[in-house]
């Protein structure tokens, strides 16, 4: 075997760094998560948004079918620099609507549109998806396949839910919680197709602001949607409460959804994650 000389040995390894470096710089770059989120409201545990997107943010940093993707959260609230939002591939949602929804600023409602036409995915988590009852100026059912309009009826039991063949519910299996969901929404027509993949035998117990008792059927909970022109949208109306996100196959759905929405294959049995303490102590603080 050929020794080499100092000098020369000196002069291989620099340019092996060189190579290694343009290399680096062709690799194609991960895809990017934003996670944001409002102030809590109601009673502890319940629209606790800003610890629902640090779990989130953890699930997503710890589980190993997620490596090379990079994520930035804004827990309380819609970033002050419209620029953390310009790369990236998928955008969640997790705050509440209707007179406090953040896309009823013109001006983040413009730059929102502007990522929808590019094909940016968006995922909503329970009032994220609902607005004012006479609101005009939000397309969210163009961009997310459907949308709530002021506070007309919801549910909150314990349902038994049944995924559908698609591939944000790869590995989801049939499972059973308690949590709110909103029954009525309106869907998009003519700019995209949207499927259920998520439902349940649900009735309704409050309707414009009354107790009532409406007989359970088969309403559905969550729904993707692809736009017309690209882009990718994913619905849930649950998660009202933080406890939801201890769900395994609620967590495998939603980290199911963030993956298909940011343009990336599902794994086939869909995409793991640790329960939400282990991965709040997994995390790598950034």
């Amino acid at each position: 075997m050929m020794r080499l000389s100092g000098p020369l040995k000196a002069l291989l390894c620099a340019a092996l760094a060189i190579g290694a470096q343009a290399a680096m710089a062709k690799a194609p770059p991960g895809k990017h998560i934003v996670l944001i989120g409002g102030r809590e409201s109601h009673a502890p545990g319940e629209h606790a948004h800003p610890d629902g997107i640090r779990v989130l943010k953890a699930l997503i940093e710890t589980s190993p079918d997620l490596r090379g993707v990079s994520v930035d959260a804004y827990p309380e609230g819609w970033p002050d620099d419209p620029a953390a939002l310009e790369h990236a591939a998928t955008i969640i949602w997790y705050f509440d609507g209707l007179a406090r929804h953040p896309l009823n600023d013109p001006a983040r409602r413009e730059q929102f549109g502007r990522l929808m036409k590019k094909g940016v995915g968006l995922v909503t988590l329970h009032q994220s998806s609902t607005l004012s009852p006479d609101d005009r100026a939000i397309p969210l059912p163009a961009w997310l396949g459907a949308a709530r309009y002021g506070m007309l009826n919801r549910t909150d039991e314990l349902a038994e839910l049944t995924p559908a063949r698609h591939p944000t519910m790869q590995g989801v299996r049939p499972f059973r919680y308690k949590d709110e969901f909103y029954p009525t929404l309106r869907f998009d027509t003519g700019h995209g197709r949207s499927v259920p993949v998520l439902s349940g035998p649900l009735g309704i117990q409050f309707q414009s602001g009354k107790t009532v008792a409406i007989a359970p059927e088969t309403r559905t909970v969550a729904w993707a949607y692809e736009r017309d022109g690209g882009g990718r949208a994913f619905l849930f109306t649950g998660a009202h409460y933080l406890n939801a996100f201890d769900e395994p196959d609620l967590r495998r759905m939603l980290l199911n959804a963030i993956v298909w929405t940011a343009g990336m294959p599902v794994p086939r049995n869909g995409v793991r994650s640790l329960a939400p303490v282990q991965a709040m102590g997994s995390a790598q603080p950034r």
